[in-house]
């Protein structure tokens, strides 16, 4: 091989590396031809990556920033029947204390010791597996599906054949009957029982001591039978939407999963490209991209800083920032990521050139020292 031809080749390796970037080494996310100029703002367009796959390229600026600017969860009310149940109702293994006034014999007690003496502490009745109740005089009362007020009612009118008058009072002394169970992210997973006083998403979370600094509010699972809902606390606690604070039901199951699944994926020509696991609450793309030490100074093309995530329908949606200029910092903080959003910057057209010359300046210098050898 000659000199010359050693040079030619070195010549048309370059134009090669110049002309385009499909030879270059690591990743590279390309843009169609022909695009405005980066200080306008496009809409969306269709590239052309892949024709099964219709991405949508938006330029991120003042004018839509705020279209975007969303909740990480904009789910609204869950599809099952959510409504109050009304007044409680009793059930199984429910326990009532039962007083009948000016019968005193009627209400069970048993003795207590304590520091001033023995006293009696009065007992309840507990509601029997076959949903009823026992009384004296009246026997087995049914009791499962009546509200106290109802129970009260039907007691008094059956003691009217043995006491004239009767003055009857009801409340429960154990509720056991009904319940929620508590599982995932919170301090106390267990069961937690249904009142009288309606139990909502936030006394049910509060009994069990709250949730842990690991607990994702953003995607909490509310299973009721063969349904299931996803519900965005975040909207709940630091949106106030409170219709959000569903009223529980028995048998729900409210679960808090952890964070670790709700990452952004900080790929390309950062300083620390890592996964990054989403805080509470609103998390803006300059954020991330602080955390992860900014575009990587001589490699990163700022003009190609990229958002991808998944739209509704499934399908690829790609958000393009020009930050060469460090107010442009300014709108990436307007704009929130969300949960798997995937952020990456582009190579340099110099750097994937360097990267290019890297590999193939190897397989020319061996050819040159091949040629010195023998002699060529």
């Amino acid at each position: 091989m000659t000199q010359h031809n050693t040079t030619r080749a070195l010549v048309m390796l370059l134009a090669a590396a110049l002309a385009g970037c499909a030879s270059a080494p690591g990743m590279y996310m390309s843009t169609a031809p022909g695009e405005p100029p980066r200080s306008t703002w496009f809409g969306s367009r269709a590239a052309e990556p892949e024709p099964s796959i219709d991405f949508a390229l938006v330029r991120l600026s003042a004018e839509n920033m705020g279209k975007y600017s969303l909740p990480t969860n904009s789910a609204g009310a869950p599809r099952f029947n959510t409504s109050n149940t009304g007044p409680y109702r009793l059930g199984l293994q429910d326990v009532l204390r039962i007083n009948v006034w000016g019968h005193p014999d009627f209400l069970p007690t048993m003795s207590a010791v304590s520091s001033t003496g023995v006293a009696s502490v009065p007992l309840g009745r507990t509601i029997n597996e076959d949903g009823t109740l026992f009384f004296p005089l009246v026997g087995a009362m049914p009791a499962t599906g009546l509200t106290v007020p109802e129970f009260r009612v039907a007691l008094t009118k059956a003691l009217t054949k043995y006491i004239k008058d009767p003055q009857v009072d009801v409340d429960v002394a154990a509720f056991r009957s009904q319940r929620v169970f508590m599982a995932g992210e919170v301090r106390a997973p267990g069961v937690v029982p249904i009142t009288d006083i309606a139990l909502k998403i936030t006394d049910a979370l509060a009994a069990v001591g709250g949730t842990t600094a690991d607990a994702d509010l953003g995607v909490v699972q509310l299973t009721r039978g063969t349904q299931s809902f996803t519900i965005d606390l975040n909207r709940l606690y630091f949106g106030g939407e409170l219709a959000l604070n569903l009223t529980l039901q028995h048998g729900d199951v409210l679960t808090v999963p952890d964070r670790q699944a709700r990452k952004v994926f900080l790929l390309g020509e950062v300083m620390q490209p890592k996964s990054y696991v989403l805080r509470r609450g609103r998390v803006s793309l300059a954020e991330v991209l602080a955390d992860a030490g900014g575009p990587n100074p001589l490699s990163a093309n700022a003009g190609e800083v990229f958002v991808m995530r998944l739209d509704a329908s499934g399908k690829p949606l790609v958000f393009q920032l020009d930050a060469r200029e460090p107010v442009a910092m300014l709108l990436a903080d307007r704009f929130d990521v969300q949960s798997r959003d995937l952020v990456y910057i582009n190579p340099t057209s110099m750097t994937q050139t360097i990267r290019i010359m890297n590999q193939y300046l190897p397989l020319l210098q061996g050819v040159s020292s091949v040629k010195s050898v023998g002699g060529f």
